[in-house]
């Protein structure tokens, strides 16, 4: 069915079939063009018109602003396919459509829209290029396209192969004018460059979604729980809904004693390199899902029952007999049928996708267990859901492992299993601790850790390459060559001699700063070229748009995880995840890596070669930041010879304008971005304090930026200082607060002497409320914050919170939670009433357990299949759902004999 005649049929009354395409571009217009300090507030009003809109129009739909909201993040859209369509993609359509000429020069401006051009267009990115360059080829007036309309069809082209697309954007574009034409484009490649964050359009289209997205990444259940801007979140893993699974933080190998100071124990585990995934089943049906939310139980290999796909089948001949409902966190991995051993991701397969022809099959890695005959586990330590994991299934080589876990309680245990690990080329470890708890899409405090070689320095091999050409860049990096094609060079037939032939490896565009982006720009004025030098051997595919001569570059020093079999570059392999630690502007061109030494990397005949040293010997980790003398150096900048010297104001100490901290001891260990390490110890010193770069007992304070990082965080950890932030910098150097040092404010510290918390216990109680001192709207925002970090450790049952009722109200019954204690069962999962009654403090349950008491139904009568589901509770009360709504109007609880359902 063609977009028009499905128009016909669009059902009326939704504000998708409302609202014009047109209205929605003129709204992402206006906020593109604004400055950011006004986008949101356009954004809120937008929303704001309508849920009105919603309300006056179609005031008897069940609907939510879910068609618009999957438009402006298209990115998080997670219920349509792929569209397949990227910028050069893009570009082929447009030319086909509009009949351009491959060779023409509208086209070549089109396909080359990164390449500076001399005539200016609006805009900096593909879809604003190429609205400008094919303006004069759409029609000037709007079209009446809905959103409803935009969204069928963007399900058209995520379901549709080339030349099929290609008629149903012929008839899309025939009626669309240019500024649709620019944001349908802009949602197709699903990045609108609106320039506000995704976070603040969250926020504006409620205050919780984005707390929401945090845990889960369906957009349309967001919509739907937070329908109007007075719900409130809540959020329980449920089954068949994908939540984002917890996250390990970072850890070097160098600083693993910091995980042993209390006798903690942990479970170490392989790092597996593939498709973090999850299985979620009851009642034999299936869904897996990966780690950003997408269902892939239909692809081929899954299926949603035993008889329509391999895993699926595989899970149902595996987990015993006693497993009803399941939600296991695993790896989906790609496991060779000849060689009898695990893929990684930098193979050449896609383990969503893979079909029976292929030489690996799926497999799935279980290392977790959320759920578990509808029981949610994740308030059970690790080592808990360890025991019900295995009790849970059974292995099978090749389809369903469990992911070994070794327990471990000291550094050197840890140190030997990385060791290990790196021996076996594996991508590194998996730290986690015995009885931590399982947080969705929480990474930091949870006491799981990632371990792998490439976060130390010195463990992994780096390479020396040469720039051979330039990409340009899109969106801030428009007209500017932001990333580059690197390059080996083939030894020299004659000893001594330079190389005279060079060979493409890689292109890279991590490990820049700006700044010194902008230098290497500069450096190659002059330099570049159209074509490629007749010794420079291309990729195969995507050429640069820049060429250099080797002789007229530079040697940059790149850091790899691996080395991996490509056939795209001539030398046969190419490197996986590349970045930038050095700009070798003391190496001459011609000092490059050669092939010869390329090749020795090579270990054995696998597709990927790791790219680490030799093991790591627990006597070389110093034991804590004390002990470390490392020095640190910046990259050295290619201009520097044109750059003065740097003031160094020890040398030079700054004029002394007051005597504020009068030879204080303060010791800086970070600033921000506003204000930085060195000025910070500048400004201090003209108040007279003494800097220090190390701390003693002497030292008055320290200052940080980022309680976080390993320096700052050891400081933290000792309790030995008064640690401040870099607020209380910037409070007590503004000039009212000269004429004296105040005592340090409760929120100013991250942690403190014991001295310093007796004295000001003196003068502030728990919550930051000063005993004598009258408070301001500023410290009364310090005193809620306070209140709010206190009640997160504060978790109170159902009696205990009847207790508090009795306490606070006359009757012992809180005219705000008249349901608590009640548990319910919704027989209609889109009955209203269940917000209601959850306002009140009732608790919902997804199926009918021990634990519910009412069961909530809006017709008047039980059918035959529910009938048999309570028949054997006979505590169970059904209940009509009106009679939650005339509980919630009265604001108490009313006899429900006349709502009872027989």
């Amino acid at each position: 069915m063609d977009i028009d005649k499905r128009q016909r049929s669009e059902i009326s009354g939704t504000l998708a079939s409302k609202m014009k395409f047109k209205e929605f571009c003129d709204e992402m217009e206006k906020i593109s063009k604004v400055p950011s300090a006004k986008k949101a507030d356009i954004l809120d009003m937008f929303f704001q018109r309508c849920r009105s809109k919603i309300k006056k129009e179609c005031p008897n739909t069940d609907d939510s602003l879910f068609p618009i909201l999957r438009l402006i993040l298209p990115q998080l859209e997670r219920e349509r396919g792929a569209h397949n369509l990227k910028q050069k993609s893009l570009s082929d359509l447009y030319i086909s459509i509009f009949c351009l000429g491959r060779s023409s020069k509208i086209a070549h401006e089109l396909t080359q829209y990164k390449v500076p051009s001399e005539k200016k267009y609006a805009g900096c990115d593909f879809a604003a290029k190429a609205a400008s360059i094919l303006q004069g080829r759409f029609p000037r007036e709007s079209s009446d396209y809905t959103i409803e309309k935009i969204n069928l069809f963007l399900d058209d082209i995520s379901s549709k192969d080339k030349k099929e697309k290609e008629e149903t954007f012929k008839i899309l574009l025939a009626k669309m004018n240019v500024l649709e034409f620019k944001w349908i484009t802009r949602i197709i490649l699903k990045d609108l460059k609106l320039g506000i964050e995704k976070k603040k359009i969250l926020e504006s289209f409620h205050p919780e979604a984005n707390s929401l997205s945090r845990v889960s990444s369906n957009l349309r259940y967001i919509c739907d729980a937070l329908r109007e801007p007075q719900l409130k979140y809540h959020h329980d893993i449920s089954i068949f809904s994908h939540f984002k699974p917890m996250l390990l933080e970072r850890c070097q190998i160098e600083d693993v004693e910091k995980l042993f100071g209390n006798g903690e124990q942990y479970f170490v585990q392989c790092k597996y390199d593939g498709e973090r995934s999850q299985m979620h089943m009851k009642d034999g049906k299936y869904k897996y899902f990966t780690r950003q939310g997408f269902d892939i139980t239909n692809k081929p290999g899954y299926g949603e029952t035993s008889s329509s796909g391999f895993m699926s089948s595989v899970f149902t001949r595996l987990l015993k007999p006693q497993v009803k409902s399941i939600i296991l966190d695993g790896e989906l991995m790609g496991w060779h049928k000849e060689q009898k051993m695990l893929g990684s991701k930098g193979m050449n397969y896609d383990v969503k996708n893979l079909s029976k022809n292929s030489c690996h099959q799926i497999c799935f890695v279980a290392f977790d267990i959320v759920m578990y005959n509808d029981d949610l586990l994740g308030d059970k330590p690790y080592e808990r859901r360890l025991e019900i994991l295995k009790d849970a299934l059974e292995e099978e080589e090749g389809c369903l492992l469990l992911c070994k876990s070794v327990k471990i309680s000291t550094r050197e245990q840890l140190c030997e299993m990385f060791n290990e690990s790196m021996k076996n080329e594996e991508e590194g470890i998996v730290v986690k601790k015995c009885d931590s708890k399982y947080r969705p899409n929480v990474k930091h405090g949870t006491g799981c850790y990632k371990i792998k070689a490439e976060y130390s320095k010195g463990l992994v091999q780096d390479i020396d390459l040469i720039i051979l050409g330039g990409y340009y860049g899109d969106g801030k990096f428009m007209g500017m060559v932001n990333s580059f094609l690197m390059g080996v060079a083939s030894p020299a037939n004659i000893p001594g001699e330079n190389p005279t032939k060079f060979l493409s490896v890689v292109s890279v565009s991590n490990g820049f700063g700006m700044n010194e982006l902008k230098e290497l720009c500069k450096m190659f004025e002059g330099k570049w070229q159209r074509e490629c030098p007749a010794n420079v051997l291309p990729p195969r595919l995507e050429p640069p748009n820049l060429w250099v001569r080797p002789e007229n570059s530079i040697i940059l020093t790149i850091l790899a995880t691996e080395m991996i079999q490509s056939k795209d570059y001539p030398t046969g392999y190419s490197l996986r995840f590349p970045r930038v630690v050095d700009i070798r502007t003391d190496k001459p061109w011609y000092s490059v890596c050669t092939t010869t030494e390329l090749s020795s990397l090579i270990k054995n005949t696998r597709p990927i070669q790791k790219l680490t040293k030799p093991e790591v010997n627990c006597e070389d980790i110093e034991e804590t930041p004390k002990a470390k003398t490392r020095k640190t150096t910046k990259r050295p900048s290619m201009l520097s010879e044109k750059k003065p010297m740097k003031f160094n104001i020890y040398d030079n100490p700054p004029v002394c304008i007051t005597r504020l901290f009068d030879d204080k001891e303060i010791c800086v260990i970070s600033g921000d971005n506003e204000w930085p390490k060195e000025q910070i110890e500048k400004v201090l010193m003209q108040h007279k304090a003494k800097v220090v770069q190390n701390p003693s007992e002497k030292t008055y304070c320290i200052i940080v930026s980022d309680p976080k990082k390993p320096k700052e965080n050891y400081y933290i950890q000792t309790k030995e200082y008064d640690v401040v932030t870099v607020d209380w910098f910037k409070r007590v150097t503004k000039e009212e607060n000269w004429p004296s040092l105040q005592d340090f404010l409760p929120w100013d510290l991250i942690c403190c002497r014991e001295s310093t918390k007796c004295r000001l216990a003196r003068y502030f109680d728990d919550y930051y409320d000063h005993y004598t001192v009258d408070t301001n709207e500023e410290n009364l925002l310090h005193s809620f914050k306070r209140i709010e970090e206190m009640a997160k450790d504060v978790e109170l049952d159902c009696v205990e919170m009847k207790k508090i009722d009795q306490e606070l109200f006359d009757n012992g019954i809180s005219p705000y939670s008249i349901f608590r204690g009640t548990v319910g069962y919704f027989i209609d999962q889109s009955d209203l009433s269940k917000f209601e009654f959850r306002f009140m403090a009732g608790t919902i349950r997804e199926t009918i357990d021990d634990s519910v008491t009412h069961v909530f139904i809006n017709k008047s009568s039980v059918d035959a299949e529910l009938k048999n589901i309570i028949d054997n509770k006979s505590s169970l009360t059904i209940v009509k759902s009106d009679w939650i709504q005339e509980c919630f109007k009265q604001n108490a609880i009313i006899p429900y004999s006349n709502y009872l359902i027989q």
